[in-house]
């Protein structure tokens, strides 16, 4: 590693900088420190023995290596696998050996840093955390470094800050819903579905079978990728719908109610309320004041 690696790109905020973003209002709660790219890092290893005074992401997209935390058991990060680092944990981290990988990496901090590190892991289906590749996430990150990079000052920091929760959450399956290839296109489709058909009333087998899929493996995968089961999605693209009809028709609520399927109009307004938190009648009216 004395030479790096071929292709990394790597920096460093300067310390000037790094205070300044640490008593910014729009920075304070969450700024980026360190953000890399390592290709094929062979004999990449770093060992801090006291940890990190930030949270550290690794986010491997080519080969594999490993990581430890305290004095704990090696936990193994292979292709669209990522971890966050927790700060102020001793660990070690390294390369495979045969297949180095290539990671994208960052230090983050700030006031909201270990929320944020609460939200990430107790919403990741496991850790390390397996995600599928999108265009989007990759996109985000190179505006990141970009804005940190070809400035170097508190605007470039600001505007990277504002970018990197939503970076941090594309990590999560449930954030990209679109994301393709695999499995995800069926998602995309049976939402699609969905929204076509408002008026409509599916059993979930009845969704799985349009998405040509076994139940059970529809709703894992939905439930996985959207963070809601397939009726209580459908329920409410439903309500959605209602809003606008409430908002800009004089239909009656139990003309809206039949046009999104629901036959009982009591039925519609519990589940419009559970969703809205104000029944049909009460958004009505505090939508025209």
């Amino acid at each position: 590693m004395k030479d790096g690696f071929q292709g990394q790109r790597s920096y460093r905020l300067p310390v000037p900088l790094l205070q300044e973003a640490a008593n910014h209002p729009l920075c304070q709660g969450l700024y980026l420190t360190d953000i890399g790219f390592y290709p094929v890092a062979k004999a990449h290893r770093r060992s801090r023995r006291s940890g990190s005074t930030q949270y550290i992401l690794l986010y491997c997209v080519q080969g594999s290596g490993w990581y430890q935390l305290n004095h704990e058991a090696k936990c193994a990060l292979h292709t669209n696998q990522w971890v966050i680092l927790p700060a102020q944990v001793p660990h070690k981290y390294a390369a495979d050996e045969t297949t180095p990988w290539t990671i994208y990496w960052l230090h983050f901090t700030g006031s909201q840093a270990t929320d944020l590190y609460a939200y990430l892991q107790g919403n990741a289906p496991a850790c390390p955390a397996t995600v599928l590749p999108t265009e989007e996430r990759f996109q985000l990150f190179e505006t990141i470094f970009l804005q940190l990079t070809l400035s170097a000052t508190l605007a470039g920091v600001v505007q990277a800050s504002a970018r990197l929760t939503h970076f941090l959450l594309t990590l999560l399956p449930a954030a990209d819903p679109f994301a393709r290839p695999t499995t995800a296109g069926s998602v995309a489709q049976s939402i699609q579905f969905m929204r076509e058909h408002l008026a409509g009333s599916f059993s979930v087998q009845e969704l799985a079978a349009q998405a040509g899929l076994s139940a059970s493996h529809y709703s894992a995968m939905f439930r996985a990728q959207v963070g809601r089961p397939p009726i209580v999605f459908f329920n409410f693209l439903k309500v959605q719908a209602a809003c606008q009809q409430l908002t800009y028709s004089n239909l009656r609520i139990k003309e809206i109610a039949a046009q999104l399927g629901f036959e009982d109009v009591y039925y519609f307004s519990r589940v419009f309320t559970k969703v809205m938190g104000l029944s049909p009648r009460q958004f009505r009216q505090a939508d025209r004041g």
